[in-house]
């Protein structure tokens, strides 16, 4: 990985790190959901997918696993 790439995971996982957390579980969810969007766009590089649908279905992951949290909280 390039310098410049490292760099920019760098800053995003330390990002991830300070972001408020809506509930309980939710910086670990979202720092594996940068893990494989970063993962998904290197190999993006070689195979040609649709990436595009890819993160979306990664931050709708994340999405869900928020309004479950969420609605556990509700419930309890």
């Amino acid at each position: 990985m390039a310098y410049k790439d490292e760099r920019i995971v760098r800053v995003l996982l330390e990002e991830a790190a300070e972001v408020e957390s809506r509930c309980e579980g939710y910086r670990e969810e979202l720092t594996e959901a940068i893990a494989e969007i970063v993962q998904k766009e290197r190999a993006h590089l070689f195979q040609r997918s649709n990436i595009v649908v890819e993160i979306g279905d990664i931050v709708s992951r994340v999405g869900t696993f928020v309004g479950m949290k969420e609605g556990q909280g509700e419930n309890s």
